[in-house]
């Protein structure tokens, strides 16, 4: 699962390789990386007037959570021999919080994982 995430991530055109992991009750439900599409819900417009065309790993697998479900986040070196910070941007935090996530664990600067925990 690691490994698929892995490949999503290094392969999806963008800038920053990351992958997020939607598990409920331990299994894995959905795993999505940065896209350049985006979605209805998670459709944001920029301070100048444009409009965002692409959404977060976290976001893409959002569309499939449903309270009480944990997400991982990792993001993978351009060349995918190491794993670098991907802590959510403070969008997809809001996010994650407005869909009853309790838990997100990232990967931080050393690879090494932290979590955040979210009230109810």
């Amino acid at each position: 699962m690691y490994y698929r995430a892995k490949n999503l991530a290094i392969n999806n055109g963008r800038t920053y390789h990351v992958a997020a992991i939607l598990r409920r009750r331990g299994d894995v439900i959905k795993i999505g990386e940065n896209t350049d599409k985006t979605h209805p819900r998670f459709k944001r417009q920029y301070d100048d007037g444009t409009w965002a065309s692409h959404m977060h790993a976290e976001m893409n697998v959002l569309r499939f959570a449903i309270p009480g479900d944990e997400i991982e986040v990792m993001r993978f070196s351009a060349c995918g021999d190491h794993i670098t910070m991907a802590k959510p941007c403070r969008l997809c935090e809001a996010e994650i919080k407005k869909s009853g996530i309790r838990k997100v664990r990232y990967t931080n600067w050393n690879g090494d994982w932290e979590v955040m925990i979210f009230d109810k």
